[in-house]
């Protein structure tokens, strides 16, 4: 297995524009922006619909690219560390760069691999999130024209599969997932199959509150769980509670 990568060059850091959320600043170039420069907030709002919002002790984010999502939620301290992964150098050399310039290379590890082939047995998280390429097939035309497959497919669910079957053994008993998915790609139908064959359960889901009209959230946990995903709206707004299933 390899090691985490090592810090990008500096030489690189002029082609970089950012973005900052509590004063992490997440850089970037836009050939390895798949949407989280704006996926990142509607992730912050969802978490934001917790009763009492949880502290996550150590958090992946799979198929990060420069880790928007990642980054962002460690500013905004829903997790104490993070841990990213990506195939793509472009977007480890970035992610590398956010996490030194703000001095947070102690609380990140990257690693560079096709999906969760690249992290050590060791690894385990309580919390997962991940917004992987979107679509199964190559016929998505108003994507396919401005975007790179690597973006926008994951042919035949290949990554997808590869995911349920594999984060299982890193994720805690008590451990959380959270997906994104566009309404155009795919249901909860599509993913439940993979799901349960892999020892998971799905917990629920919930359209986007930014982008209600394109993306949905999957939520799911282990089949072993001792915990509850609870939702509940009340009046317009959502309010999700993770209960313990023990008396």
């Amino acid at each position: 297995m390899p090691p985490p990568t090592t810090s990008a060059p500096e030489s690189i850091a002029h082609d970089y524009k950012f973005k900052s959320w509590n004063g992490v600043s997440v850089y970037y170039t836009e050939d390895a922006n798949g949407g989280g420069v704006y996926l990142a907030d509607d992730f912050l709002d969802l978490f934001s619909c917790f009763e009492v919002r949880p502290r996550f002790r150590r958090m992946f984010e799979w198929c990060s690219g420069p880790a928007f999502i990642g980054y962002s939620m460690l500013a905004s301290q829903i997790c104490e560390s993070l841990c990213l992964a990506d195939i793509y150098q472009p977007a480890i050399d970035a992610a590398q760069y956010t996490a030194r310039k703000n001095d947070i290379e102690d609380r990140v590890t990257i690693y560079q691999g096709d999906g969760l082939l690249a992290l050590p047995e060791s690894e385990k998280f309580d919390l997962v999130v991940g917004t992987g390429p979107h679509f199964a097939e190559r016929n998505m035309l108003e994507y396919s024209h401005n975007l790179e497959p690597r973006i926008y497919l994951d042919d035949k669910w290949r990554l997808r599969r590869q995911f349920f079957s594999g984060i299982r053994k890193h994720l805690e008993r008590d451990g959380l997932i959270v997906l994104n998915e566009n309404l155009k790609g795919s249901h909860i139908d599509t993913f439940k199959p993979m799901i349960e064959a892999a020892g998971l359960k799905i917990s629920g889901w919930q359209l986007s509150r930014r982008f209600s009209a394109l993306y949905w959230y999957l939520f799911i946990m282990r089949d072993d769980s001792k915990m509850q995903l609870q939702m509940c709206t009340q009046g317009d707004d959502l309010v999700l509670r993770l209960d313990s299933t023990v008396e």
